[in-house]
């Protein structure tokens, strides 16, 4: 196994290609064609296969690089002191990335991209997390005891999967929020 540093410029192209594609993906959908993400980035299609040897490897790369970081947030979410409030900043922010980043909800739509081991790993970590948040506030009585991390999972992509407007977009996540509240029983009056 080399222990060798990749060169700078070889790290920066990487990087430029990456930049690149995300933002192309993510205004454009997973359609984009890799000439044009090359052109793009002003690097050669050959640089680009180098590092990226298929269309899917790169797309991977972008979208397990998102996953990792909504699990980065939802490993800090995990001791917030108001974890229904924590869950649901995650779940918004899931919202959001999935309302501007076109590519995010196809990823998530399917699972070719998870196949690695890298992939299965980061997925693990976001799984854990978020099962650890939601038992937090369920625990607190703050969220309905009755629903999974799996179901929150789906209940956000079938929110993704809507391709509604904004206002219509931000309406949906207002019923799933206040759909996951713990209902309380009134307060017995004297």
């Amino acid at each position: 196994m080399s222990t060798t540093k990749p060169r700078a410029d070889a790290v920066r192209n990487r990087e430029r290609i990456l930049a690149t594609a995300e933002e192309m993906f993510a205004r454009d959908g997973l359609a984009v064609s890799v000439d044009d993400i090359a052109a793009r980035a002003k690097v050669g299609i050959g640089t680009l296969y180098r590092h990226f040897p298929t269309k899917d490897a790169l797309v991977a790369a972008i979208v397990v690089g998102r996953i990792e970081r909504i699990a980065d947030r939802a490993e800090e979410l995990a001791s917030a002191t108001d974890p229904r409030a924590a869950l649901f900043g995650l779940i918004e922010q899931m919202v959001t990335e999935g309302a501007t980043k076109r590519d995010f909800v196809e990823a998530l739509g399917g699972s070719q991209w998870f196949e690695t081991a890298t992939a299965q790993t980061i997925k693990a970590r976001f799984r854990k997390a978020m099962s650890k948040l939601l038992s937090r506030a369920q625990a607190a009585g703050t969220v309905r005891d009755d629903v999974s991390a799996p179901d929150l999972t789906a209940l956000v992509r079938g929110l993704f999967a809507s391709g509604t407007d904004p206002k219509t977009r931000t309406r949906l996540l207002s019923i799933l929020l206040d759909g996951l509240k713990a209902s309380r029983a009134p307060a017995a009056s004297s």
